[in-house]
């Protein structure tokens, strides 16, 4: 028994392994999980945790598991309904990761997803974790590499740097590693707190051994792009019916560059507007990203929660805002101004409009269960309201097209731009 437990500590057999052997040796249940829970301390040095999950959901609580869980990590958790900077927000040691971080839990991701920032100082490594949740993550500033693996399967590493996406697969271990002197700063935008709300169990999260061989079963070209990884596809949630069938999906675990991506023509958001859609380490969420042109603006939409809209160049604003279609009739009204690094989501089934007032092009991402690959019909609505948003509200969809917007939105932008020198270049409204 000790040669096995030694295995088990040196991470050589995994939990379910150890438990099955000592049952075929003649222990009972209640014995192995006692030595578990006392080697798991032990295990937990040697892969770099602090020892086994503590957290319990408190029950009957008017917090969620998930906010019961965020406030015990005692990292910074910044909410209302955007982050005006993410490279800027505070960070604090986290126990778990290693390293410095934050959790972010805006409005209108309502529990179907969420955001974490970490903080790698230069030449410094996080702690291996592995994680029962989906997640993309885009590099803020920094450069370094990752280190993935499944437990007795050979490794393999990546290169990132600042504007790199790219996304661990779903459950196995890795380790961030900051290769230059100053911080590196990486975001996060993950399912957890789905996840965490369903099941709460911090133990199945963290430290579970099931194995996805379907998602990721250590490919040589696996954190790569070639064309193969190009798929012919785009959802009518981003590109119109008429358009999506010549767009491209990237469907990959890991785009060196988001900057440098080919965007597509998706006239049906907005004019002189292009978008592309990433398919991360088979993820049900999907991430897209969008430009649009000097001194022009989106359509309005709306759809489902948990959209995570991250500013990557340009300035601008989006309103958003609940129930009428007339901005200006509208119950309750939000701004966001936005520059590269600002975060906002959108609160489930308000119309939100995006408006470029700088000298340059704008672009964003957005990390949502907006779908492609996989499509969500929960979350609130996600996938099937996204699958409208390319339909005008008056045909029974979600947009507003250019003609049928409050007059208010056009005399806003035409103030915003002239005070910034910039000339317009939308039409005319009736057109």
């Amino acid at each position: 028994m000790r040669k096995l437990l030694a295995k088990f500590i040196n991470g050589e057999i995994s939990r379910r392994e150890f438990t099955a052997r000592m049952l075929r040796m003649g222990f009972g249940m209640m014995t192995v999980e006692s030595i578990l829970d006392n080697a798991a301390v032990g295990a937990g040095k040697k892969r770099g945790r602090v020892g086994p999950e503590i957290f319990r959901a408190e029950p009957f609580s008017e917090k969620t598991p998930y906010e019961q869980w965020m406030r015990d990590e005692g990292v910074p958790v910044h909410g209302g309904y955007f982050v005006a900077d993410v490279r800027a927000a505070e960070v604090k040691t986290w126990k778990r990761l290693g390293a410095k971080g934050a959790l972010i839990d805006l409005e209108g991701a309502e529990a179907t997803d969420g955001a974490y920032l970490v903080e790698i100082s230069g030449g410094a490594s996080t702690n291996p974790q592995r994680y029962m949740f989906e997640e993309s993550i885009y590099v803020l500033d920094g450069e370094g590499e990752t280190t993935v693996w499944h437990e007795h399967r050979p490794k393999q590493t990546f290169k990132w740097k600042k504007g790199t996406l790219f996304s661990p697969p779903l459950n196995t271990w890795r380790v961030h590693k900051n290769q230059g002197r100053g911080a590196a700063r990486l975001i996060s935008f993950t399912d957890l707190p789905l996840v965490m709300d369903l099941y709460h169990n911090a133990d199945f999260i963290f430290n579970n051994d099931f194995v996805f061989r379907d998602r990721y079963d250590n490919q040589p070209d696996y954190f790569s792009v070639n064309q193969s990884k190009m798929k012919i596809a785009g959802s009518a949630a981003t590109f119109g019916e008429g358009e999506k069938g010549a767009v491209g999906v990237l469907d990959t675990g890991l785009i060196p560059d988001l900057n440098e991506i080919q965007l597509f023509a998706a006239r049906a958001r907005g004019l002189k507007n292009k978008s592309a859609e990433v398919v991360l380490s088979d993820n049900s969420m999907q991430t897209h990203v969008s430009e649009f042109e000097v001194g022009t603006y989106k359509r309005a939409h709306r759809h489902g929660p948990g959209s995570h809209v991250l500013a990557m160049s340009g300035m601008g604003y989006s309103l958003m805002w609940t129930n009428a279609p007339r901005y200006s009739e509208a119950m309750k009204k939000v701004r966001v101004d936005w520059k590269d690094g600002t975060l906002f989501v959108p609160p489930d089934r308000w119309f939100h409009q995006h408006f470029n007032t700088g000298e340059n092009s704008a672009k964003y991402m957005a990390t949502t269960w907006i779908g492609g690959k996989y499509w969500v019909k929960g979350m609130g609505g996600g996938g099937r309201t996204h699958r409208l948003n390319t339909v005008p509200f008056h045909a029974g969809g979600n947009m507003i097209d250019y003609q049928d917007e409050d007059p208010a939105i056009r005399e806003m932008f035409e103030a915003e731009l002239k005070s910034h020198g910039v000339d317009i270049r939308m039409p005319d409204r009736k057109g």
